[in-house]
């Protein structure tokens, strides 16, 4: 008898190292993200009696192989074998939020920030980044509430409760002052038409972190005065925002920093033919008409499209006085274009400055019959007859 109990005592033994062997192994290749052998590993645990620690291990190889909806249901069996497993609750959110199950995630976030403080889980956590800038970090359980606030916030907000989603990001700021609260309120508060609540966000976020390019974008989206500092512009990452800055400054009638931030963009990329014609309309404005003149005639050859360059190259001869050359680009865009009643007007300037009333007045009558007021006064003082 007591032979049989050693036996059966010895087999349940070597059973359970085993099933500790192939979770070891199982973690050790998800470590190395060598996933096909994770997976082959895990899974021998899986068809005996798998432990909750099993199912959590699976799902994150399901995750890392694009499969969140087979982690989801590894994720419900970590619960169902071990309800107080909060990092289930928070990864299961996480999946929901990521696939615009907006109510699913509010209940599983909700559920970790009801149960956060009696847990008895580890004291650093494994955070992912909410805006997808960071990507995964190491976090205290302080700052992991506060993300988890955050996450919820902006469930909250996708859903249209902008009012529950501050409430969360109010509370996020009490565990977690990073630039991205800030962004992430900023962008409710722009949405609730609180656009100057917005920006003094996203000055506080740039102040937290001054290399972040989404709060400086958020920034320039809604503050046409927003200039970037000049160690900034020489990082490439910043290539994309450059354009949007130029635009801001030519608004802003900065037509030397908008020709600054459009040259730069330039310097990145040599084709960048937007850039061409914003520069080359900061140029107009500083009186360097020739230099303008050189930007839309490139940025035309490297994109044929952009026909508002014959009509820019015209304004380029207009304000130099080249009236002749003026009204042949202008031409060249009305017979592409005939409802755009300036070119129609400046036309007609062009003949009248060099004595060709009667070309003048039919362009003018053009000009005013698509409702531009300063035609039909011109119309009056010289066409009289007309």
């Amino acid at each position: 008898m007591r032979t049989i109990i050693f036996i059966i005592v010895t087999i349940l033994a070597t059973s359970l190292l085993s099933a500790q062997d192939y979770y070891g192994k199982a973690r050790k290749n998800f470590n190395k993200d060598e996933l096909d052998s994770a997976r082959y590993y895990i899974n021998k645990n899986l068809v005996r009696k798998p432990t909750a620690e099993d199912y959590f291990l699976s799902a994150l190889i399901h995750e890392s192989q694009d499969a969140p909806l087979r982690a989801l249901a590894d994720y419900e069996a970590v619960i169902q074998k071990d309800p107080d497993n909060l990092d289930a609750y928070f990864e299961k959110g996480l999946i929901y939020f990521n696939s615009a199950s907006h109510s699913k995630a509010i209940e599983d976030f909700t559920h970790v920030i009801d149960h956060i403080d009696q847990s008895q889980t580890r004291a650093v956590y494994f955070g992912n980044d909410p805006n997808g800038v960071e990507g995964t970090f190491i976090t205290t359980l302080q700052s992991f509430k506060g993300r988890m606030y955050q996450y919820r916030g902006l469930a909250y907000k996708n859903v249209g409760e902008g009012d529950k989603a501050l409430q969360d990001f109010e509370a996020s700021l009490q565990y977690d002052s990073t630039a991205n609260v800030f962004i992430n309120r900023s962008q409710l508060y722009s949405r609730m038409g609180k656009d100057a609540l917005a920006i003094d966000d996203l000055k506080t976020a740039v102040s937290l972190d001054p290399d972040s390019y989404l709060a400086w974008y958020n920034l320039a989206l809604l503050d046409e005065s927003a200039k970037l500092p000049d160690q900034l512009l020489q990082d490439d990452s910043f290539s994309p925002m450059l354009n949007l800055l130029g635009a801001n400054a030519y608004v802003s009638q900065e037509y030397k920093l908008s020709v600054k931030y459009y040259t730069k963009s330039i310097e990145n990329d040599a084709d960048a033919d937007l850039a061409l014609i914003g520069r080359g309309k900061a140029f107009l404005k500083l009186g360097s008409y020739g230099q303008a003149r050189a930007d839309f005639i490139k940025a035309l050859q490297l994109n044929p499209e952009r026909t508002e360059s014959f009509f820019l190259i015209g304004n380029s001869f207009f304000y130099e006085g080249d009236h002749e050359n003026a009204i042949g680009f202008y031409e060249q865009y009305l017979s592409i274009n005939p409802f755009y009643e300036n070119i129609w007007y400046n036309s007609a300037m062009s003949y009248l400055s060099i004595d060709e009333g009667e070309k003048a007045c039919t362009y003018l009558k053009k000009a005013a019959n698509l409702g531009m007021a300063e035609a039909e006064k011109m119309l009056a003082k010289h066409c009289d007859s007309q």
